[in-house]
């Protein structure tokens, strides 16, 4: 995160541009790349800083469980006209750092669809959004020898 001056120190922000290039590799390999580093309040948004700070408090899942998005704000110092910006910064690691987490942080599978294969599967005990009636009709002669 940035230091008084609002610069980060130059080891942090050369993590912070390793870090970068490795998410947009990432998201390259899963077909949802990304050019533009998102912006909050008018200040782009460090996501290195978010990822590195929510995976600290226990990742994604803890942190929108015990709504601690409002805290993870306060450190980020963006201006206080950006009423939004807890919730902004909740969809942005959703879009962009949520699958890199359970994969890097979690060692979780990548469970996403690989390009060429858009069908997902259902799970089991699913149930289908379209019914064959057919499969149930039985005819009214005993066809048993």
């Amino acid at each position: 995160m940035a230091n008084s001056t609002g610069k980060a120190p130059p080891d942090e922000r050369r993590k912070g541009l390793a870090f970068l290039d490795e998410l947009r590799q990432f998201h390259h390999s899963r077909g949802s790349p990304f050019k533009k580093i998102p912006a909050v309040g008018g200040k782009e948004l460090d996501l290195h800083g978010l990822y590195t700070r929510v995976t600290t408090l226990g990742g994604f899942a803890k942190v929108s469980e015990k709504n601690q998005w409002g805290e993870i704000v306060e450190e980020f110092n963006f201006p206080r006209s950006c009423s939004n910006a807890a919730f902004a910064l909740k969809q942005y690691y959703l879009r962009y750092l949520e699958k890199y987490e359970k994969v890097h942080h979690f060692g979780e599978d990548d469970d996403e669809v690989p390009p060429g294969n858009p069908k997902p599967q259902l799970p089991i005990g699913a149930i289908p959004s379209s019914y064959n009636y057919q499969q149930h009709s039985v005819s009214g002669r005993d066809t048993a020898t």
